[in-house]
């Protein structure tokens, strides 16, 4: 049948758009935008459409598209007959269409007037609505003989999910059935189109109630993929796993039924390397947001979990990737400088891409920072242990490398195994084979990290190791030997470095200068910088030859070599928090010269980086930095106040790809839809600027005063910044707004009596206005959802009220109590989990680290609220002490016992309800602890209720003491937590025999307590142990007489220069020896 000449002209003109010649295509399109304004292009262009045999598919493939295009802006224009005549046409033509492409173009068609005739019939519950034909024609299609009909019918369902999602959800029974009985067809491209068009509508209400009716299709859907994946269709198999992850956050027990069966698919498609890396990669991330999501019922899914546990291990090792290789990922130096190495992994298909070995290891962090570490713990060291026995170095690579990956999420019980690990990881150290060594190295890197302090009592084993790993033959192994100096030394104490001081310094210098290799450089000026923060003062000799070596890279200016130049920065800043402002002042200059001329330079790197500098530099100088805030402070504010984001209009699919001059867009006056695009590193400026800022506030004094007040807007402000991690970073800085007007009005200090709010306040007129409006801002981030901007609201809250005392607290003290109150029984925002599990108290099991802080800040309320908070006891009591169960991990009950602990040392008498049924039995139990953090804190705890209470519990010391006798047996050369516990065993028995000495038996507890001195590890209780010593000795006690010669022991070592006995009390004890003579 011979085309219309309207179709003729319009077939003339859309096949041009078929050609190659751009040129063609342009002058087809200006001439085409006028006529498809014309409603009368639409039965032009169904003309062209369904001529088959007579037009090219090729044009009439194009057609479809640009009646898509067209279609919203005219159908609603049309008469009803009009309407209806186009509809029963196009259904028409899909009946009876044979090219693939045009019968898709022409179901995509079909959808959008689908979709513009529900949302003109939005109150219709009928079948369709204003379409009921169009539903029909699917029913009919999906029951039809021939599998490309019901393929039809599923593909047509596919394109319709948005309209279907939104309008058509009473008939999701029937959809659902219809759905069922294409999975189980027997031609696989209706089984896939069901697939696809199913897994559409699920991801689409992924969130509403409405996914039950679905959720039943999960194992068909699942047995589908599976055959799939075995045949190699990726496609398919890449659809479902994108489905998988949308509902991996729903909260639908019945979408939670399957989770074993998703964990499992998703777990062979990580383990089949015939599947692409993304594909892989696609599988991994289902497995870790079910871990994040769910992490109880995977956790208790044994056998689920180890299947996980084991392909994770088997990818590594059968990788020839590095396993220690996730340290550089973000270093763009590391390919550059190790493609030539062992074990690097130059796929150039994959080049910036997930590999099979980061793929592992980012599950595998994910598992262990997810799931309670009851259940991921055990399986995985264990797993570690066995493969380090290997004679295969891939196992023993997996083993190590593993080791490593866990330690940040496993944290708590490695800290508690480091005696059993720790033997392990010194021998892969030292292993034959360049790639064990490397993730040893990785390892003990993460281990430092994360295992702190009790990793420092490995220092004489770890340093000479390190040491000797810094001349591997290796360069990777090198570069993450320095990488464990940076982690192990920030925490290490002078005494801990002093031993490889001078070699460490010289070998790391002597790597600098040698390697050409930039990421090698980096990491050694990082370990260098760690050094020194660990060395303090006696790394003052070697800061002119560090400094001169630095001096050279803070001046480079090649691009490239912009990271290397701000770790040179860096590592001087590093040096002045070391040294000192006397030692440090010669390089100040220089130092400050190179971080103003990076804010020159357009490089987010360098500015975070002069941020920092600026940061540790005007904590080390003080007032020597106020003349550079005029000049510092408003370009801060300006970074701090800038947009890290903009919106732009979102794509259109229908505008997307070709032909998007032959949209509507000119003909519409939409809105459209807008994105937030959000520029990453301009977050992590402004998050160095807000450091930045709060340390020149904290460390200027009152010069910082001329900029406080904007300074606080903008912190303020920027408090409600949509990231967590710039909202955290507000928290902790707006204390230090407190500090500079406090150095301005009352010279750095203010006087305030605990709990007195009667008198007259001793703040000034600005120093109120100023703490009320920070204190009001923290107590609202107590709300925020994330934990770690609660945890630093509460630290920063602390430290006002400490600061400020009880009157600037009475402002927001009441929110101030509920926050804590919600915080502490687990009703907090940042609390209420998601994804449909619950808080069971027998398995939440895991120690939330913010909690400290909540814990901390209730200590610090009693401290300023004195007797005014023993109201609150009979409230907050019982939620301490779910804490301190002996069911919860160790870090809980520490935390909990502490908080007791210092709940007794500030509120004295008014502890006294509560004694029997709270402060007694859990001391009691505490002292019991298998933990020595535990035992530490209950023994605290204990002394300071028996100097509180007085005479009240006298009648109790001896069971006190029997309980607190086992802590001196402890061997204090063991770890600082033991020599810890004995130290407050000691002050304990201190203060029972100051408070009532009658009540102790002295002739058994003195030899005792003076064998157990000086003290090792807690010096805060220098002094209470030594004032109760030097009050028996002037009253002459003939017990402590009669062991005279332990007493001079004591004393002696205390007075000794090496004591961190503090100097006025050593004068004391000098005089005391004085008598003893």
């Amino acid at each position: 049948m011979a085309l219309s000449a309207d179709a003729t002209q319009m077939a003339a003109l859309l096949a041009a758009l078929t050609h190659p010649d751009t040129n063609a295509i342009r002058e087809a399109e200006v001439t085409l935008k006028p006529l498809l304004k014309d409603a009368r292009c639409v039965p032009a262009m169904v003309e062209v459409v369904k001529a088959q045999g007579t037009q090219n598919d090729a044009v009439r493939h194009v057609t479809a598209i640009i009646l898509r295009k067209r279609i919203g802006g005219h159908f609603p224009k049309f008469d009803a007959a009009t309407k209806s005549a186009l509809k029963s046409e196009l259904l028409n033509i899909l009946t009876t269409e044979n090219s693939r492409p045009v019968r898709n173009g022409v179901v995509a068609l079909v959808a959008a007037i689908c979709k513009v005739e529900a949302e003109d019939d939005q109150d219709s519950a009928a079948v369709g609505g204003g379409w009921p034909e169009l539903f029909q024609f699917i029913a009919t299609a999906a029951a039809d003989s021939h599998p490309e009909a019901r393929e039809l019918a599923f593909l047509l369902l596919g394109e319709m999910t948005d309209t279907i999602g939104v309008h058509l959800k009473p008939q999701f029974g029937t959809l659902a059935s219809l759905f069922g009985t294409a999975l189980q067809d027997g031609d696989a491209k209706v089984q896939n189109a069901s697939v696809k068009a199913l897994g559409l509508l699920m991801s689409y209400i992924a969130d509403e109630d409405e996914i039950d009716t679905f959720a039943p299709l999960l194992p068909p859907v699942l047995t589908v993929a599976e055959a799939c994946r075995v045949r190699g269709d990726e496609e398919i198999v890449s659809t479902t796993l994108d489905v998988l992850y949308d509902l991996s956050f729903s909260a639908s027990p019945s979408i939670g039924a399957h989770m074993a069966s998703i964990v499992k698919f998703s777990q062979m498609c990580m383990a089949d390397s015939n599947l692409e890396m993304g594909v892989r990669d696609s599988a991994a991330l289902v497995v870790a947001t079910t871990a994040e999501s769910k992490p109880k019922h995977l956790g208790r899914d044994a056998p689920l979990l180890t299947g996980i546990i084991e392909t994770i291990f088997n990818l590594i090792e059968t990788s020839d990737g590095s396993a220690a290789g996730a340290l550089f990922e973000s270093n763009p130096a590391w390919k550059e400088d190790f493609e030539d190495q062992e074990g690097f992994d130059a796929d150039d298909e994959n080049a910036g891409g997930p590999t099979q070995t980061s793929m592992a290891q980012g599950t595998l962090d994910m598992l262990a920072c997810e799931i309670p570490k009851k259940y991921i713990f055990e399986p995985v060291v264990s797993r570690c242990v066995a493969r380090l026995g290997s004679a295969d170095p891939n196992q023993r690579k997996a083993g190590i490398a593993c080791l490593g990956v866990i330690a940040e999420g496993c944290a708590e019980p490695l800290r508690e195994h480091l005696a059993d690990v720790m033997p392990h990881v010194f021998r892969a150290a030292q292993d034959g084979e360049a790639r064990v060594r490397e993730c040893a190295c990785f390892a003990l890197g993460q281990i430092s990290e994360h295992c702190q302090p009790e990793v420092l009592s490995y220092s004489s084993m770890i340093l000479p190791i390190v040491f000797q790993l810094l001349d591997d033959s290796n360069i990777a192994v090198q570069a993450t030997s320095c990488y464990v100096l940076e982690m192990f030394c920030e925490r290490l104490e002078p005494d801990g470095v002093r031993p490889l001081l001078d070699p460490l310094v010289k070998k790391l210098a002597a790597m600098l200068e040698a390697t050409t290799k930039r990421s090698v450089q980096e990491m050694a000026v990082a370990a260098l910088a760690a050094t020194a923060v660990a060395a303090e003062e006696e790394f003052a000799p070697y800061v002119q030859g560090v400094a001169s070596l630095m001096s050279k890279l803070m001046v480079l200016k090649e691009e490239k070599m912009f990271s290397l130049r701000g770790r040179a920065l860096e590592c001087m800043g590093h040096i002045a928090i070391a040294v000192g402002k006397e030692h440090f002042r010669p390089y100040f200059h220089s130092t400050m010269q190179c971080a103003c001329e990076g804010l020159t330079f357009d490089s987010t790197d360098l500015h975070e980086f002069a941020y920092a500098a600026f940061a540790n530099l005007a904590k080390v100088m003080e007032d020597e930095f106020a003349p550079v805030l005029g000049e510092l402070v408003p370009h801060l504010i300006t970074v701090i106040g800038q947009d890290e984001g903009q919106f732009e209009q979102a794509e259109d699919e229908d505008k997307a790809g070709q032909f998007n001059a032959l949209d509507d867009s000119d003909d519409e006056d939409e809105g459209g839809n807008y994105v937030m695009h959000i520029r990453t590193a301009i977050l992590e400026t402004k998050k160095g600027a807000i450091t930045a800022i709060g340390e020149m506030a904290a460390h200027t004094g009152a010069a910082f005063v001329p900029y406080l007040e904007e300074s606080m807007t903008v912190l303020i402000n920027t408090a409600d910044n949509w990231h967590p991690l710039v909202k955290a970073e507000c928290a902790e800085a707006m204390p230090s707004m407190v500090v500079s007007i406090v150095a301005k009005d009352h010279g750095g200090e203010i006087t305030w009596e605990k709990g007195d709010v009667s008198g007259t306040s001793s703040l000034s007129t600005a120093t109120a206005t100023v703490a009320n409006a920070v204190l009001t801002a923290l107590v609202t981030l107590m709300k925020d959802d994330d934990k770690t901007v609660v945890g630093k609201a509460c630290e920063g809250i602390q430290s006002v009220i400490e600061l400020c005392g009880p009157h600037a607290l009475s402002t927001v003290a009441n929110d101030c109590l509920e926050n804590t109150f919600n915080l502490l029984s687990k009703q907090a925002p940042c609390q209420l989990t998601e994804y449909g599990e619950e808080f069971g108290e027998e398995d939440d099991d895991d120690h939330d680290s913010f909690m400290t802080s909540v814990c901390d800040l209730i200590g610090s309320l009693a401290r300023v609220m004195g007797q005014h908070f023993v109201q609150y006891l009979d409230k907050f009591l019982p939620a301490i002490c779910f804490y301190a169960k002996s069911s919860r991990p160790p870090s809980d009950r520490s935390m909990a016992i502490g908080c007791i602990g210092e709940l007794a040392q500030e509120l004295g008498e008014g502890i006294a309800p509560h004694w029997e049924s709270v402060f007694f039995p859990a001391s009691i139990a505490g002292l019991g602890d298998s933990d020595c953090s535990v035992k530490r804190n209950a023994a605290f705890c204990i002394g300071v209720s028996c100097e509180g209470l007085k005479e009240r519990i006298t009648s109790q010391y001896s069971v006190l003491l029997t309980a607190l006798s086992p802590l001196f047996s402890m061997d204090a050369s063991q770890s600082d937590t033991t020599a810890a516990c004995i130290d407050n065993a000691g002050a304990a028995v201190a203060r029972m025999i100051i408070t009532s000495p009658a009540n102790v038996p002295m002739a058994q507890v003195l030899p005792v307590l003076l064998k157990s001195l000086p003290l090792k590890n807690d010096m805060t209780e220098n002094e209470t142990v030594y004032n109760c010593l030097m009050g028996l000795l002037q009253m002459q006690q003939p017990d402590l007489l009669a062991n005279k010669q332990e007493l001079a022991r004591v004393f002696t070592e205390a007075v000794s220069e090496e004591s961190k006995v503090d100097d006025d009390l050593k004068e004391k004890l000098k005089l005391a020896l004085q008598s003893l003579s």
